[in-house]
């Protein structure tokens, strides 16, 4: 029982150190790109006031669209309705005359997608809670087993105990 426990317990710390190992290089990575991406950001936001710019003089080709700037504070926490991710007049076959895509127009499908990423993570948060439940479930009857072998072991040996009545 104490070796089936402290096989678990050590397979769970390995499991927190490799997490936190690995949190540990994505970090360290990160910080040593961040140099390169906070400037390919700055390039990106110079060439959207450049296009801004070339719309409000009218130079700009007929229902062009700036790109929204990218926020340097947002550009590491990123989120699904971040700019970043929007790719409004970057569109080589844009005519002037589409609609924008619905779902950069329509508020009920930008809903819509944000409702079916949150239905897909609770899927997946469910199915690694029912493989969480199963390992406890293995593991507790491992112990039980365990415990009842001990059981039966020292119950053959209790004939032979003598208590000191003093």
């Amino acid at each position: 029982m104490v070796c089936t426990f402290l096989s678990y317990q050590s397979t769970h710390q390995i499991t927190i150190l490799s997490d936190a190992k690995l949190q540990g290089h994505v970090e360290t990575s990160l910080k040593r790109r961040e140099p390169t991406i906070v400037k390919l950001a700055k390039n990106y936001n110079d060439l959207c006031r450049q296009i801004q710019d070339l719309i409000r003089r009218k130079k700009a080709p007929l229902g062009a669209i700036a790109p929204k700037e990218i926020e340097r504070d947002c550009l590491f926490n990123l989120d699904v309705d971040d700019d970043i991710w929007q790719d409004t007049g970057l569109d080589d076959n844009y005519d002037g005359d589409d609609a924008p895509p619905r779902w950069l127009s329509d508020e009920r499908v930008r809903q819509g997608i944000k409702s079916m990423l949150e239905f897909d993570r609770c899927n997946e948060e469910e199915m690694r809670l029912t493989r969480e439940r199963c390992a406890m479930q293995e593991w507790m009857q491992e112990e039980w087993n365990i415990n009842l072998r001990a059981h039966n072991v020292a119950g053959r040996f209790l004939p032979f105990i003598v208590i000191d009545p003093a």
